[in-house]
């Protein structure tokens, strides 16, 4: 039987949230393997970032380790950047290594978006 392989770039709150479903889903089959990427070993709380902006909480207090939240499922991740995506070969291309796949899940993130608001983007802070 061929190992699929599910491969989910992204560890914020669709990463995560995907990676639950998917091993929920596949816990027992032997035939499947989940795997996250992200740039970072932990997950951010960013519904929590304003605690830290406001002093509350130490910006370890948003963060979420991989391990904590997969520990014991059929996830595993690697801290990569990912610089590509081959398509045409499925696969993933980190700084760090190429990672295969049969089925892709792009939950990379977003960005801030200022809504062309003159002076916005130069004159704030965001939380990202």
């Amino acid at each position: 039987m061929e190992t699929r392989r599910i491969v989910i770039i992204g560890g914020g709150y669709a990463g995560v949230h995907a990676a639950k479903i998917l091993e929920k889903r596949f816990r027992k089959r032997e035939d499947v393997e989940i795997l996250l990427i992200d740039k970072n070993p932990y997950h951010t709380l960013m519904t929590d970032l304003h605690e830290v902006a406001g002093g509350r909480v130490v910006p370890d207090a948003t963060r979420v380790s991989f391990h904590v939240i997969f520990g014991g499922r059929k996830v595993r991740w690697v801290t990569d950047r990912v610089e590509t995506v081959d398509v045409e070969e499925k696969v993933v291309i980190g700084e760090e290594g190429c990672y295969p796949y049969t089925y892709l899940v792009m939950a990379a993130g977003g960005a801030p978006e200022f809504f062309n608001i003159p002076g916005v983007q130069e004159n704030c802070f965001t939380l990202w």
